[in-house]
């Protein structure tokens, strides 16, 4: 189930991009060269890139790429690192439920409210619905992510610089090499 999650929230990383790069570069075309251009592209468009960005949040915590500053954390003993990393996932997990109650209310007023888009011809609460929606995906990556904290397959939750540029040159290239 997880391996499937993860194809379809990769499929969708991708198609948001390419669904944005293809309509800005019609939109340019269209703009410059005849002198004319779509109405919808730009709401489609940054729709389309809040969905990459909620998406992407979650994308960035499975593949523990997101920006960390760990020279504290990474001197500390490992019990204590360990700590660490959960109490990071905690505070993040409230954080994330709090914003996964606001953009469900968000989205649930619009619904009632049964608005539509300026220029896209969809009702706005199912243009919105990546908000719930990727907070949802963001707290299962976090309550993923402190599971592994608590079994000690992780102490981290992104990835830190290394130090040794040995070591980098192994993560880079993925060659042990002989020592």
């Amino acid at each position: 189930m997880r391996i499937v999650i993860e194809r379809i929230e990769e499929g969708v990383l991708a198609l948001l991009l390419a669904f944005m790069t293809l309509l800005t570069f019609i939109q340019v075309v269209l703009r410059y060269v005849f002198n004319t251009g779509l109405l919808w592209s730009l709401e489609a468009t940054t729709y389309a890139f809040a969905a990459l960005v909620l998406i992407g949040m979650s994308y960035g915590i499975r593949t523990k790429s997101h920006i960390a500053v760990d020279l504290l954390v990474k001197n500390l003993p490992s019990r204590l690192r360990n700590a660490v990393a959960a109490c990071a996932v905690v505070i993040c997990l409230i954080y994330t439920g709090l914003m996964l109650f606001g953009a469900y209310d968000f989205v649930d007023r619009l619904f009632d409210l049964g608005n539509r888009a300026r220029d896209v011809a969809a009702p706005k609460w199912l243009l919105t619905a990546s908000l719930p929606l990727g907070f949802l995906l963001l707290a299962f990556r976090f309550i993923e992510a402190g599971l592994k904290v608590i079994k000690g397959d992780s102490e981290v939750l992104v990835t830190g610089v290394h130090d040794d540029k040995e070591q980098l040159l192994v993560a880079q290239t993925g060659d042990q090499g002989e020592k």
